[in-house]
């Protein structure tokens, strides 16, 4: 048997759409019956159309599994290995954010005592900004929690974490590894690297980044959007058919960029000497006007979203000073007539 298990919380609708598509992914693929999926959940999630087990995380469990600083990703931790325990077979973590592309159970195939599952590896921590307190308390290396560390060790994405009954020890090490590394710095991330470090101590790690799409960042609304869509075109279809329509490879090339606006992207970048951000701003700014003119105004407004937030990540005068050259907000002005309340708010504190 398998079991796979998420966790959900707050009221905003994307994140129902994500567990949606994850969920339909996995019983899309899924190759035994038997395998399930448990869903930790702060509130009920009524009218969710996927058979899932719920089960509510308390009040009290939320206070202790959320450590001092109310990191809720260190519920992970705890979730993971509840779950272990009660089930006696291989687990598979996820978050909401993956969409599965095989079968779940070819990646359980690959556990065993000697090897753990997480998602992919993200480098030494030294190379990570937030990261950087934790890095030189580290130093070239120290024990703690009986792991040892150092600013060279691995971090691993814990959008998947996979494991079996003989991992136990570790998930409790890892657990006592995050409220030591939450005391010196509540960075956002620990749980991954926590569950990492600790596997690390007690099987190899492996990755699958091929067998997931795991998505964030940017392109995190759109893939949000397309799941919504599919959820809005297929609400009351029996879930023989969504699963058959639902093809989670095809939302691994989104968003499209237009081939036109890449090169002219290009063009004014080299021209006016732009930095990385601020070009994949004027190219964002591109692509949001290239969809408006095709009348389709939900990705329209999501790429303004994206043109407006990499203006802000640029070191340039841009987001220095806070205003728009003259020859992008000629592209703006375009947009007026078609932008929502959110971009229409972004755009009136660029100005």
């Amino acid at each position: 048997m398998l079991t796979l298990v998420t966790v959900i919380y707050g009221e905003r609708s994307t994140y129902r759409q994500e567990l949606y598509g994850s969920v339909l992914s996995i019983l899309k693929y899924r190759s035994r019956q038997n395998t399930h999926i448990i869903v930790y959940t702060d509130r009920e999630l009524q009218g969710f159309p996927l058979p899932v087990t719920q089960r509510l995380i308390t009040p009290s469990e939320w206070d202790a599994w959320t450590g001092t600083n109310g990191l809720t990703h260190l519920m992970k931790l705890h979730i993971i290995r509840l779950t272990l325990e009660s089930a006696g077979h291989p687990v598979i973590y996820f978050d909401t954010d993956t969409l599965f592309l095989g079968p779940p159970e070819d990646l359980a195939a690959r556990l065993s005592s000697d090897t753990a599952l997480m998602h992919a590896a993200e480098g030494p921590i030294s190379g990570h900004d937030v990261w950087s307190k934790i890095a030189a308390w580290l130093g070239e290396g120290q024990v703690v929690e009986n792991v040892m560390l150092s600013k060279d060790t691995i971090m691993y994405n814990s959008g998947i974490v996979g494991v079996v009954p003989d991992h136990l020890d570790a998930l409790g090490r890892a657990a006592r590894l995050a409220d030591a590394l939450e005391s010196v710095d509540p960075v956002f991330s620990i749980d991954q690297f926590a569950t990492g470090s600790a596997l690390s101590e007690a099987a190899e790690i492996i990755t699958c980044e091929k067998q997931v799409l795991h998505y964030w960042g940017w392109r995190r609304e759109f893939i949000q959007h397309s799941i919504g869509e599919f959820w809005a075109r297929h609400y009351g279809a029996k879930l023989e058919e969504a699963c058959r329509r639902f093809e989670p490879h095809n939302l691994k090339r989104l968003p499209h960029i237009h081939w036109l606006d890449r090169i002219w992207a290009r063009i004014v970048a080299q021209n006016r000497r732009l930095q990385p951000n601020t070009r994949f701003a004027y190219l964002a700014l591109l692509s949001a006007l290239r969809h408006a003119s095709r009348g389709n105004l939900d990705w329209a407004n999501l790429w303004f979203a994206v043109h407006v937030k990499f203006l802000g990540f640029s070191s340039d005068s841009i987001a220095q000073s806070g205003r728009v050259p003259g020859w992008m907000l000629q592209g703006h002005r375009r947009c007026l007539g078609w932008l929502d309340d959110r971009n229409q708010a972004s755009l009136g504190r660029l100005r």
